[in-house]
């Protein structure tokens, strides 16, 4: 599948540039509007995130082969689709002349055609409908390539057992049995409606069954299941890879993600003084150098690093040389008092990175310091979390951790696990937007800006692990 971002003014250049390089079949994954960088007023542009599978390429460039490119032009301004039918005539003639030449005693079967698909199945988004966003979404993705897997061992067949019946059991609910319908009885017993239950009862145990490898924990796949089910009965969707990014969009839908750090600092209410708080050893130093490193090189910012941390041996010292490295200064604020003070001299450009000291959730004397410290300031506070954390141990953090009232959500080392539905479930759960991933110790480059896609992408693969 291939994943690509676009730019352009408007939504509809933005559109139309996804359906010139990528074809009619393309998904929007999502949209978002961008201001114009400091110097271009207030210039905005719309980013178009996209995805098209091999297949859906693959035809385009064969049909695009038989076109001059003034026919290309010509095609590309009709409806989309009409391009699809195009395509699909197109790529199954060369198709078919190429097993022609090479005298193949099988015959080829043909390629279906868009007009040969049910009427109420959307196979492609027309760009030049006055649809939403939303509803624009709907197109094929290409096959997922399946790869024989090894004979699994008894305890791996134990395993896939039970998830099938973690699966059933989501079904069971999920899925209940079909209520009389309001409709006339020649409505009921449709094709489209058969193949939708047909595929509820096949495709969606698949799809959920994803989430349940993936860690998600069951109320929230009944969720998303009493959601793909409905998706499928109102627009008779079968197809598992349509499905899946439908799957994805859901997902996102469910999460709150923080604008860039630097984006809200041009916000005059946006404090100044910046807390990380958290258990120890989730990387919040690093954390913090990173940051530091990205607001002083690349956005030219006046930053202080501060910590409260006199626990911890050479706490400061770690703090200290990043310090240096950046050229910044350091303020140990061990008391209220020193970090107020801190707060006073601020100017209205500065921004001060303050680190604490990490201690488990159920220290609550070290709780109750932290928090007299920090509350005499008015700051923006980040609760740092490990995505190797459990699930149980995530929710007891984020409970005892919520005396400091935390703004957003950081989650750190990433790089350290292949299961990432325990991220999914506090981040949905707490409610607080996910602002910063980061996986590794390099400062500053193993840090991102925590966004939906990369989530979707972290559960399911969309990308392709890119």
């Amino acid at each position: 599948m291939e994943l690509k971002k676009f730019e352009a003014p408007t939504l509809a250049e933005a559109l139309q540039v996804v359906k010139r390089e990528l074809g009619p079949e393309a998904i929007i994954l999502s949209t978002k509007n961008k201001r114009g960088a400091l110097g271009l007023m207030n210039r905005t542009s719309v980013e178009v995130t996209a995805a098209v599978s091999a297949g859906a390429l693959e035809k385009k460039r064969l049909a695009e082969s038989r076109l001059s490119e003034d026919q290309r032009g010509e095609l590309l301004k009709r409806p989309a689709s009409k391009v699809v039918a195009a395509y699909d005539v197109l790529s199954g003639k060369r198709l078919t002349s190429q097993e022609s030449a090479a005298r193949t005693p099988t015959p080829v079967p043909q390629r279906q055609t868009a007009s040969a698909a049910p009427l109420t199945q959307r196979r492609y988004i027309d760009i030049q409908d006055d649809e939403s966003p939303a509803e624009q979404l709907l197109a094929r993705a290409g096959d997922r390539a399946q790869v024989r897997a090894p004979q699994p061992s008894v305890f791996e067949q134990a395993a896939m057992l039970a998830r099938q019946n973690t699966v059933n059991n989501l079904m069971t609910r999920a899925v209940p049995p079909p209520a009389q319908p309001q409709q006339s009885v020649r409505s009921s017993n449709s094709p489209a409606l058969s193949n939708a239950n047909g595929g509820i009862r096949q495709v969606l145990p698949r799809l959920l069954a994803r989430l349940v490898e993936a860690g998600i924990e069951d109320e929230l796949i009944k969720e998303v299941g009493d959601e793909l089910r409905a998706i499928m009965l109102r627009e008779h969707l079968t197809q598992e890879d349509l499905l899946e990014l439908q799957m994805a969009r859901i997902l996102m839908a469910k999460l709150r993600v923080a604008r860039p750090l630097g984006e809200r600092l041009r916000m005059p209410t946006t404090p100044r003084i910046i807390v990380f708080v958290g258990p120890t050893g989730v990387g919040k130093t690093t954390t913090i150098a990173k940051i530091a490193a990205e607001l002083v090189i690349h956005q030219k910012r006046a930053v202080t690093l501060a910590t409260t941390d006199t626990f911890k041996i050479a706490a400061v010292e770690q703090l200290q040389t990043y310090a240096n490295i950046l050229r910044v200064p350091l303020e140990v604020c061990p008391n209220v008092d020193a970090l107020g003070n801190l707060g006073a001299r601020l100017s209205p450009d500065e921004v001060v990175l303050v680190d604490t000291a990490g201690f488990g959730p159920k220290d609550d004397r070290k709780i109750q310091e932290l928090s007299e410290i920090l509350g005499g300031v008015r700051s923006e506070n980040h609760l740092c979390v490990s995505a190797t954390t459990r699930d149980r141990d995530l929710k007891e953090m984020v409970r005892r951790f919520g005396v400091f009232n935390p703004d957003y959500l950081v989650v750190t080392k990433i790089d350290e696990t292949s299961v990432y539905g325990n991220v999914f479930n506090i981040a949905v759960r707490s409610h607080l937007p996910l602002s910063y991933f980061t996986m590794g110790q390099r400062v500053p480059e193993d840090i991102e800006i925590a966004t939906r896609e990369r989530v979707a992408d972290l559960l399911l693969g969309i990308a392709g692990g890119a």
